[in-house]
């Protein structure tokens, strides 16, 4: 078993070397897969990240949901690893952060029980819902006090064995991890 720093390393590695038409074709079908599910019809409030160049691409999600009149909520950084997260709107301003993610300057913050779906960053995932994150513990921090549904999105390159990496009691697992595995499998 490798640690979680070495894991990280490498699926990050594997996501840069990524072909696009590949990447793309998989992100609109994780997206498609995303508004088949019932949580996301029932979602009115949806927490989801702001996307770096390496990781599945949020920005037509975002706007397919605010189409549907959704309300998107984007994450914000604290002090001591928390976070909170912000209503998006048109005139929402951003700054970016030292890992050179944008964040909200200022809005609207809705608490935990406000949001109704969760889709999650990370890394890697096992189709059990383990969750390789980035290493700040921000997410599995947030996490811990949210009850709603916490789902995931995983390129085929992102799926990874289980017990691939150590988990840690504080990691907490996701409700679903969507993929294009599981299609092949049925």
């Amino acid at each position: 078993m490798y640690s979680k720093k070495e894991m990280r390393k490498a699926y990050i590695a594997r996501l840069q070397q990524l072909d696009l038409n590949t990447r793309l074709k998989e992100e609109q079908a994780l997206a498609s897969r995303l508004y088949d599910q019932p949580e996301w019809f029932g979602a009115k409030v949806i927490g989801i990240t702001l996307s770096q160049s390496f990781e599945i691409n949020t920005a037509p999600i975002i706007l397919h949901a605010r189409h549907k009149g959704q309300t998107v909520v984007v994450p914000r950084t604290l002090p001591e690893r928390k976070m909170e997260f912000v209503v998006l709107t048109e005139s929402t301003e951003f700054s970016e952060t030292q890992f050179g993610v944008l964040e909200p300057v200022k809005g609207e913050v809705l608490g935990p029980d406000d949001i109704d779906l969760m889709v999650v960053p990370g890394v890697a995932f096992t189709l059990s819902g383990n969750r390789l994150g980035f290493g700040g513990g921000y997410y599995d921090r947030y996490l811990s006090n949210y009850d709603g549904p916490k789902f995931a999105m995983a390129l085929n390159t992102q799926i990874a064995e289980e017990n691939e990496w150590p988990t840690d009691t504080f990691d907490i697992p996701m409700d679903k991890v969507i993929n294009l595995q599981d299609a092949i499998n049925k």
